[in-house]
C-alpha cells in the first residue's frame, strides 16, 4: 500500500548537510520532511574541525553554545591547542622535525575579544567529530514540530513537474512504498547521491590515485602516543597521518596504499604500527579496540549544475562537491551550501523572494566548490612532495643525524612551514565573495578591495561577509543586532536612509530590521559605509556610496535595490558578471566558469572534459 504525503520541501539525507538544511528552514518557520536511509547517525570519523565560518552560521540558528558544551564534555576541552606535528616516525631514531602551532579555542576567543578591526570571525573553530555532530543535531530536529523525520526511509527515485516533485521512497522496516509531493527537494544525500543520479546532473572530477586505508581505534597508551607532544595530526614523512579525535583514547590513522594492493589481507592492527613507526619501523603500542576500519579514496568532483533545469531539486553537500580532507573544507562547504538553501528557499516560500534567489544559490555556491576543491589538492600535495624526497633518499637518510639527513629534514621544515595554509586559509574560509551573482549590486566604478587567500579583507564589498566588529560596550557583536531576514544597518546621525528603506520594505512586503547605530563610529570606520544592507546570511547585498554623509538613494532606487537583494528582480546581465579568482587581477566570467574543464591541481591527477587546462582564476 501507498503512503503519500504533502510537504513544502523534501530533504533527502540527514548527515550535517541535511539536518541543517532541516533546522534553517523551520528556523524561519518552513515545515519539511527529513529523510535518511540508515536507522542511526554515523560512526565514521569525518570531519573533525567545525571552522569559524559554521560556528558563525550555527550561532545564528542559536546552537553554537551548546555545541561548546558538547564539544568540551565529549570531545575536547577549549583549552587544547591543535598543533599539527611532522615527525620522521615514533620509533627509535624518529623525531618531530616541525610544527604547525594552530591556537586552542580558547585563545581563539581571546584574539577575537582583543582584535577588534574586522579582521576576526565571531566565533572560533571547534575540534568535534561528525560522529558527536550528528548524535547531537538528530534529536534537535526530531523535536522540531516543522521538521518530520523518517530514519529508515530509502530514496528510490523522483519525477520532476513544472509546479511539484513525485519523490518515491522505501520504508525500510516494512518494505512500504512511500510517495511524497513537494514543491523542492534538496540532495543531501552524499557522495553517491541517488537524487542526484535520478534527476541526471552531471558531475566533473574523480578520484585521486591513491587508496587510503582507515583506522578508528581506541588506545589508552599515551606515554608512546605522545612521546613528541601533545597533538591534533602527525604526518609522517614515511606517508599518512594520525589524528586525535578527544585528546584521551580515541585515535584515526589514514595510511596511503597503492591502488593494486590487496586490502582483505590486511591486519588494522598492523597498519597502526606501521603508520606509527613511519620511517623508524615498526611502532606496537597498546590498543584496547578497533572501533572502524574501512579503504577509501579521496574524490575531487564538482556538479557541474547544482539546480535542475525546472527549477525544484538542488545539490547540497558531498552530492554537489567533493575534495581531499586537507584543509577540512568538505562538511564545512556542506554547511555553508545548507544555511543558503534553507533561508533562499524559505524566501521564496513565505511569498518575497523571487526566481532569481533560487538561480543564485549555484552562482553563489559552485565557485565556492570549485575553489576550495582545488585548494585541498594543493593542501595534499604540500604532504605528497616531501614523502616524495623521502622515499628518493630512503629512510636511513631522513634519520641519519649526518649532513644529508640534517639537510633533507631542514628542507622538509622549511617546506612545510611555508606552506601551513590547511587551517590557516581564512580567505578561503570566510572570505569568499559572491561577485558575480543575480541578486548583488554593486555601485558602478567602485573598485573591489584585494582578495586574499590567507587572511580576511575585512570590507561591505557588496557579495562579501560584512565583518564582525563588537560595539563600544565591547560586548555585543553588530552581528547580534541582525534580524532573522534583512537587515539595513544605518550609521547616519539622521536615520533618513533606513526609514526609507523601512517604509519601501513594508509597501513591499519584504522583512527588513532597520539597525541605526548613529554613535557607533569604530564600527562604521571598518565598515566603511554609512548605509548597507545585509542578507539573512549576513553578507552584503548592497551598500551605499562612499562620504561623510550618506547620499541616501531615492524610493525608485530603493525600490530596485531590495527588489534585486530577494530575488524578484536580477542585476541586468549577470550571466557575463565577473568572478574574482585567487588572483584578483584574473577573473572568469560566471559562463566560463560553468563550462571551464574543473582541474585538480594535485601531481598527476588531472580531472577534465577533454582538454587539458587549467582554470586561472581557481590556481594559486
Amino acid at each position: 500500500s501507498l503512503h503519500q504525503h504533502d510537504v513544502p520541501v523534501l530533504v533527502c539525507g540527514a548527515g550535517p548537510v541535511g539536518l541543517i538544511t532541516a533546522l534553517k528552514l523551520a528556523h524561519h518557520g518552513i515545515r519539511c520532511m527529513l529523510i535518511e536511509r540508515n536507522f542511526k547517525t554515523t560512526k565514521w570519523p569525518k570531519m573533525d574541525i567545525t571552522n569559524v565560518r559554521s560556528m558563525e552560521l550555527l550561532r545564528t540558528l542559536n546552537l553554537t553554545e551548546e555545541l561548546k558544551e558538547i564539544g568540551m564534555i565529549t570531545s575536547v576541552p577549549p583549552n587544547y591547542s591543535l598543533d599539527v606535528i611532522f615527525s620522521t616516525g615514533l620509533g627509535d631514531g624518529g623525531e618531530k622535525i616541525a610544527t604547525w602551532d594552530l591556537p586552542s579555542p580558547d585563545a581563539w576567543r581571546e584574539r577575537i575579544r582583543t582584535q577588534n578591526d574586522g579582521s576576526m570571525p565571531r566565533e572560533s573553530y571547534l575540534r568535534c567529530s561528525q560522529v558527536l555532530f550528528e548524535a547531537w543535531l538528530k534529536p534537535i530536529c526530531q523535536k522540531n514540530p516543522l521538521i518530520q523525520t523518517h530514519f529508515g526511509y530509502k530514496f528510490e527515485e523522483l519525477k520532476e513537474e513544472d509546479d511539484f516533485v513525485i519523490s518515491t521512497l522505501t520504508d525500510l522496516e516494512s518494505g512500504k512504498k512511500i510517495l511524497v509531493k513537494s514543491k523542492y527537494v534538496v540532495a543531501c544525500d552524499g557522495a553517491g547521491s541517488r537524487v542526484r543520479k535520478s534527476t541526471g546532473l552531471k558531475i566533473t572530477g574523480g578520484p585521486v590515485p591513491i587508496s587510503q586505508y582507515l583506522v578508528h581505534f581506541k588506545s589508552r597508551d599515551l606515554t608512546r602516543l605522545q612521546s613528541q607532544g601533545q597533538f591534533w595530526h602527525i604526518f609522517f614523512t614515511g606517508g599518512g597521518a594520525i589524528i586525535s579525535q578527544d585528546e584521551d583514547e580515541i585515535w584515526t590513522v589514514h595510511l596511503p596504499l597503492p591502488l593494486e594492493e590487496d586490502t582483505d589481507k590486511i591486519d588494522p592492527y598492523e597498519v597502526v604500527y606501521k603508520l606509527l613507526g613511519s620511517n623508524t619501523g615498526r611502532f606496537p603500542i597498546k590498543i584496547d579496540e578497533i572501533l572502524v576500519k574501512s579503504v577509501w579514496r579521496p574524490n575531487l568532483v564538482v556538479a557541474d549544475e547544482y539546480r535542475t533545469k525546472k527549477g525544484r531539486v538542488f545539490l547540497c553537500g558531498d552530492s554537489a562537491h567533493q575534495n581531499i580532507p586537507t584543509g577540512g573544507y568538505g562538511m564545512n562547504m556542506g554547511v555553508g551550501d545548507a544555511y543558503d538553501i534553507g533561508w533562499k528557499l524559505a524566501a521564496v516560500l513565505r511569498g518575497f523572494g523571487g526566481e532569481h534567489l533560487l538561480d543564485s544559490y549555484e552562482y553563489e555556491r559552485r565557485p565556492v566548490a570549485l575553489r576550495n576543491v582545488e585548494r585541498s589538492g594543493q593542501h595534499q600535495s604540500v604532504h605528497w612532495e616531501y614523502c616524495n624526497w623521502v622515499q628518493q633518499e630512503g629512510s636511513k637518510t631522513v634519520l641519519s643525524q649526518g649532513q644529508d639527513g640534517k639537510e633533507l629534514k631542514n628542507k622538509i621544515k622549511d617546506w612545510v612551514e611555508k606552506r601551513d595554509g590547511e587551517n590557516k586559509d581564512h580567505g578561503i574560509e570566510m572570505g569568499y565573495r559572491h561577485t558575480g551573482s543575480p541578486i548583488v549590486l554593486v555601485n558602478p566604478g567602485e573598485r573591489e578591495p584585494e582578495w586574499n587567500v590567507r587572511d580576511y579583507v575585512p570590507s561591505t564589498w557588496p557579495g562579501n561577509r560584512a565583518p564582525h566588529v563588537f560595539l563600544s560596550d565591547g560586548k555585543t557583536s553588530i552581528f547580534d543586532l541582525y534580524g532573522p531576514d534583512y537587515t539595513i544597518v544605518d550609521f547616519t546621525t539622521s536615520g533618513t536612509g533606513s526609514a526609507a528603506f523601512f517604509e519601501a520594505s513594508e509597501r513591499l512586503r519584504i522583512p527588513v530590521k532597520v539597525v541605526h547605530l548613529p554613535t557607533e563610529d569604530h564600527v562604521c570606520e571598518v565598515w566603511g559605509r554609512k548605509l548597507v544592507l545585509i542578507r539573512p546570511d549576513g553578507f552584503v547585498a548592497w551598500r551605499g556610496l562612499p562620504g561623510k554623509e550618506e547620499v541616501c538613494p531615492n524610493n525608485k532606487q530603493i525600490d530596485e535595490i531590495l527588489l534585486v537583494a530577494v530575488g524578484q528582480h536580477c542585476v541586468p546581465d549577470y550571466s557575463k558578471a565577473q568572478y574574482v579568482g585567487e588572483k584578483s587581477s584574473q577573473t572568469t566570467s560566471y559562463h566560463e566558469v560553468k563550462t571551464a574543464p574543473f582541474t585538480a591541481t594535485v601531481g598527476n591527477v588531472m580531472q577534465d572534459m577533454g582538454s587539458i587546462q587549467k582554470m586561472a582564476a581557481f590556481q594559486t
